[in-house]
């Protein structure tokens, strides 16, 4: 796992780290603000959606007009206040900051301003009390003078206020600011965190207690919330219009934060995701192994996401370091990071739908169909799922279902398309999809019953460099617990070793299929075909094949394979490399003569011995056999003088039952040997009728002889025949 930056969700303090383009933005609203100057108190507004970049923007206007030495910028936090008393102190202190510290005239503005706080308090009680709001402006300064004085001031410095009231304080502070020529820009960021009282009392300050001249203010804030706090308020009665008209009082230039461009956020998304692939060594682009197509992550995620183009840069942060989260409490190889991405979305934007996901799940693991099941129970379709999301997420538009469904899809290939569907590429990724994988994505950790990635591939490592899996470990464990767990197990195994035996040489490829063959084989001692036992011996033998120098090397391996699993288990390995296709391909063809010569012979060996030989029978390698070995074969057959009823009678499986459909009896192989047009009934002669045929106990070579004329009577006669391909 490499290192990486993390998302903490701060506000830039520069313009060289303006990633949305909005340097000159910010320099105008600076411009903006310096015509204001040392004239009236001027109030301006930047409105913007929360984590949209508001507060980036104030730091660039901060750093505009700082360049200008006539210029003091300070930051006024409400929502660090407890009380009224505290709001009115730290506001007066903050304007009393920004005055100029050198000479007599920045000295005085200061301390007046310090000692008047404490008569602001009481106004700002005075015009809490409902006043200022019922009658902004006509009588709101006489019941302030009758109540508030400077009286309740204390002496500071050399400056003694006379018992003045407030309106005359206001005004002597007003002129002492005015001399300082002081130009302040007053900045109040996150002011939709208050509660209702306290920005009424914010926007009361600014309006009433500090319009100085030459003091300006710069509000941020997120109009929705804060004309819904305005609108809570006794001030607006729930009133959207009166709740308006009061926020445009307040705010005289309001600038509107432009959205996030298309653009940036793809860029934001590609760099955050890409990090985080870096971080936990995830694939970024690749190769589909099914289609060919080459596929890109951050192509397919900027596809199936709707909301990247109608987002903030903090939504898309806090989505990012949630995928960060899921990824790093699982650790690096344990999930599939596009799925971790679409998985985090759906919990974060449609928390409806995720919720229910686990309860779906025998309807959403699996691959998807590969051809179409007729069934009792009609398979859902992609109607019916659109309208489980709509019970599940009433509130939900039809947009966004079809965009929701369209990341399931995605994400669970088993799910009915909808016509064009983004297809996931194949892959060996822990996929959400997969039953074993399914879990980890819903409960942040490995589920109790599972098997660790990173473990699996150390323990595989180990088996190809030692030639066995560690004794006590995980796999071992598994695979002799049997049942589930050892499926789970073989198939750790078939991805891991998938990973890793690429470059393993001959030797030690040969030594862990040895090592492994017992655990491979099912309750009968045979490989499942097919099923992760015959993937994983496969996977070996083609190794040891492709790691070989030449052909010779190559027979051999095969051939110290066949001593360890022998005959008929080599032979259902290869037949693995015939899957679609007519013949071997040719190293496997070349590598495999001397079993294919051994197996010929075995074959004899069954048709010309009354009874089946130690190592098997015709029916034994019948998937092995090739048209070349079935053509060899017929040829030794005419050489030994053999009749077509004495191939027929091999074909005659053991539990045979001609009576129903003539179960047991296999055609294909004999008409591999003896085309249906060279067939002749009169080598099959006085077949037995159904009663007459011998117990299905009975494996005689003349039980068997019986069998093979009624049998093929019957074939000739029309009778159907129900035999495995």
């Amino acid at each position: 796992m490499t290192a990486g930056p993390s998302n903490t969700d701060s506000s830039i303090t520069s313009f060289e780290q303006d990633k949305l383009e909005r340097s000159e933005f910010s320099r105008r609203i600076a411009d903006r603000i310096r015509l204001a100057g040392t004239g009236q108190s001027v109030v301006f507004g930047i409105s913007g959606a929360w984590g949209a970049g508001k507060t980036s923007v104030l730091a660039m206007i901060r750093l505009a007009l700082e360049s200008d030495e006539k210029w003091a910028v300070v930051e006024f936090t409400p929502w660090a206040a407890t009380d009224l008393g505290s709001l009115t102190g730290e506001f007066y202190e903050v304007i009393a900051s920004a005055m100029p510290e050198k000479g007599k005239r920045g000295k005085t503005a200061r301390a007046m301003l310090m000692s008047a706080a404490p008569v602001a308090t009481s106004v700002m009680k005075t015009a809490a009390e409902g006043f200022f709001d019922q009658r902004f402006g006509t009588g709101t300064w006489q019941k302030i003078a009758d109540t508030a004085t400077s009286s309740t001031l204390d002496e500071l410095g050399n400056y003694k206020p006379t018992p003045n009231p407030f309106r005359q304080q206001f005004a002597a502070l007003s002129k002492a600011i005015e001399r300082t020529g002081a130009k302040v820009l007053v900045i109040v960021d996150d002011l939709d965190r208050l509660h209702t009282d306290e920005l009424l009392a914010v926007m009361k300050a600014v309006r009433l207690l500090g319009r100085f001249p030459g003091v300006h203010y710069l509000l941020s804030y997120d109009k929705r919330t804060m004309l819904d706090l305005i609108g809570a308020s006794d001030l607006a009665g729930s009133d959207p219009d009166r709740a308006r008209a009061y926020l445009e009082k307040i705010v005289q230039y309001p600038f509107e934060l432009p959205p996030l461009q298309s653009a940036h956020s793809r860029r934001e998304v590609t760099g955050q995701i890409t990090a985080i692939a870096h971080r936990y060594g995830c694939d970024l682009t690749g190769t589909d192994t099914r289609s060919g197509r080459n596929w890109d992550l951050i192509d397919d995620l900027l596809a199936l996401l709707p909301f990247i183009d109608n987002t903030t840069l903090r939504a898309i942060y806090r989505w990012c370091a949630q995928v960060d989260v899921l990824m790093a409490l699982l650790g690096p190889g344990h999930l599939d990071l596009l799925d971790a991405a679409l998985i985090t979305y759906l919990r974060l934007h449609h928390e409806q739908i995720y919720d229910r996901l686990p309860t779906w799940r025998s309807k959403l693991v699996g691959d998807a169909p590969r051809a179409i099941v007729l069934s009792d129970s009609p398979r859902d379709t992609a109607e019916d799922w659109l309208t489980r999301l709509r019970n599940e997420a009433p509130g939900m538009s039809e947009p966004e279902l079809t965009d929701v469904y369209k990341i399931l899809v995605y994400l669970f290939p088993k799910l009915p398309h909808q016509l064009y569907s983004r297809t996931r590429p194949l892959s060996t990724t822990p996929q959400v999809h997969h039953d074993e994988f399914f879990d980890r994505y819903f409960m942040f950790t490995l589920p109790v019953g599972d098997i660790s990635d990173v473990t699996a591939a150390k323990e595989v490592s180990s088996l190809l460099s030692d030639g066995s899996l560690p004794e006590g470990g995980v796999l071992r464990t598994f695979i002799a617990a049997g049942g589930g767990d050892q499926r789970l197990a073989l198939r750790k195994l078939r991805r891991e070793l998938g990973h890793a035996v690429t470059d393993a040489p001959p030797g030690c490829v040969l030594a862990a299929l040895e090592h492994l063959w017992p655990c491979l084989l099912n309750e009968h001692g045979d490989l499942s075909l097919p099923g992760p036992g015959q993937d994983i011996a496969a996977m070996l033998i083609g190794q040891a094949v492709d790691a070989s120098s030449d052909t010779d090397d190559a027979r051999a391996a095969v051939n110290q394979a066949r001593q360890c699993v022998g005959l008929r288990g080599i032979t259902q390995i290869l037949v693995e490399f015939r899957r679609g296709r007519d013949d071997y391909p040719a190293p496997i063809a070349a590598a495999v003569t001397d079993v294919r010569d051994e197996v010929l012979g075995v074959c004899m060996a069954d048709l010309t011995s009354p009874q089946p030989p130690q190592e098997g029978q015709v029916l034994s390698f019948i998937y092995f056999l090739t048209t070349d070995m079935y053509a060899e074969l017929r040829r030794r057959i005419d050489s030994a003088g053999l009749t077509q009823l004495d191939v027929a009678a091999r074909m005659v499986a053991k539990d045979s039952n001609l009576r129903e459909e003539l179960q047991g009896f296999y055609h294909e192989p004999f008409e591999e040997i003896y085309p249906r047009e060279y067939w002749d009934l009169t080598q099959f002669p006085d077949p037995p009728s159904v009663d007459d045929l011998p117990e299905r106990e009975d494996y005689s070579i003349d039980a068997r002889l019986a069998q093979a004329k009624f049998a093929m009577h019957s074939i000739m006669l029309g009778i159907t025949s129900n035999q495995p391909d």
